[in-house]
């Protein structure tokens, strides 16, 4: 693991696994998500980031989304840096997806009042889904996308591409780490690379670490931080 300078705040890119899905506010009712505004909060502090930010006694910014692909984690760190005046403060953490989402700029993307600015021009990894709101006209060229590009070595290059990416943002930083959440299409070695034989997926298969669709649960989300915490200590210079 390369060295960490000392940081003054965290900033995290990634998934579902990152975001914090299915960690919802026991006070609040079954009308409720864990995408509900009044859950925000909850979210946000009981995630392994929130726990990290707890720990070390910084701010946190989460910028990781559910159903983001490897693409729009980068998008949005992107966003993030030209409105961001001094990320050499910033410990940056990430959770690299499966390699086999895609994402793509729509300019036409629904803005909702309660989607944050740095998700308006990401349009969804999951077009086809039930709940979705997409037109047939983008549902149609997510399949063609899919059915005449979607191979191993298509999803190997985008997660080489990921992963040398964020290892190449390592000096604008006070240091970034990066995981996969989901197994990883290719063995690649870079130095802020963690667990690179393992998924974050694969180190929570405890059924008293998981929620009901297989997120980390409050528990799971403390052993998580708990085990980065130990990464960071050792790296920190």
């Amino acid at each position: 693991m390369k060295t960490i300078k000392t940081f003054e705040r965290i900033a995290g890119f990634g998934d579902s696994f990152v975001w914090g899905d299915e960690l919802l506010d026991p006070d609040l009712g079954p009308d409720h998500t864990a995408a509900s505004t009044a859950n925000t909060t909850y979210r946000e502090q009981h995630c392994f980031l929130g726990l990290l930010g707890t720990h070390y006694a910084v701010p946190v910014e989460n910028l990781s989304w559910p159903g983001s692909s490897l693409q729009s984690a980068i998008w949005n760190y992107c966003w993030w840096r030209d409105h961001t005046p001094n990320p050499d403060q910033y410990l940056v953490i990430v959770g690299l997806t499966s390699a086999y989402r895609a994402s793509f700029y729509n300019p036409n993307h629904t803005v909702y009042d309660n989607d944050p600015p740095w998700h308006r021009y990401v349009h969804s990894t999951w077009v086809n889904h039930s709940q979705a709101n997409f037109s047939q006209e983008w549902q149609d060229l997510v399949q063609l996308h899919t059915v005449l590009t979607s191979s191993e070595q298509s999803q190997r290059l985008n997660y080489l591409q990921s992963v040398y990416f964020w290892q190449g943002v390592q000096a604008s930083h006070a240091g970034v780490i990066q995981f996969a959440t989901m197994p990883a299409v290719s063995a690649v070695q870079a130095d802020n690379l963690i667990w690179p034989d393992s998924c974050l997926r694969n180190r929570i298969q405890d059924p008293d670490l998981l929620c009901a669709h297989g997120h980390p649960n409050e528990k799971g989300h403390a052993m998580i931080s708990k085990q980065l915490q130990h990464i960071i200590d050792h790296a920190i210079i």
